[in-house]
């Protein structure tokens, strides 16, 4: 493989890790299954969820009053062959509950949480989806006192 044919793998790769974040953060759940292939694998800390069917269930357990901010840094690709990478990314989360400003401006307060997301990626007709992919949780507020 040649150095160009890396370096558009690993825009691609990258450019599907943020399609991902603006997909969900816009609540937009077609968009993010068509990331995935078919029989992908999708994982929230220690629940997996099988398939699109498994993944649009995830999605659509999202609270619908929260608005999400994803914010990824560190996008990490590493090009296997032609038709399979890896990746990872940290992301800041900011969450608001509850409804907007007339102008959909939402009150900005600290994060909520620093997750990591790690994908397997593989090239499909259409292009490179996700096969697996993962969100683990690396930082998180402390529990509000009750």
């Amino acid at each position: 493989m040649d150095r160009i044919e890396q370096l558009t793998i690993e825009a691609e790769c990258t450019r599907l890790m943020h399609q991902f974040s603006w997909a969900v953060d816009a609540m937009e759940y077609d968009a993010v299954v068509k990331l995935f292939v078919p029989d992908c694998t999708f994982g929230r800390a220690d629940v997996f969820f099988k398939g699109h069917a498994g993944l649009r269930q995830s999605l659509e357990s999202r609270p619908r009053d929260r608005t999400t901010r994803h914010i990824s840094t560190n996008l990490l690709i590493d090009v296997a062959d032609a038709a399979h990478a890896s990746g990872k990314a940290y992301c800041l989360v900011f969450g608001h509950r509850g409804p907007l400003s007339e102008s959909g401006e939402a009150i900005l307060g600290t994060p909520d949480s620093l997750i990591i997301h790690s994908a397997e990626f593989v090239k499909t007709a259409p292009g490179w989806r996700f096969a697996k992919f993962h969100i683990g949780l690396s930082f998180r507020k402390p529990a509000k006192a009750a």
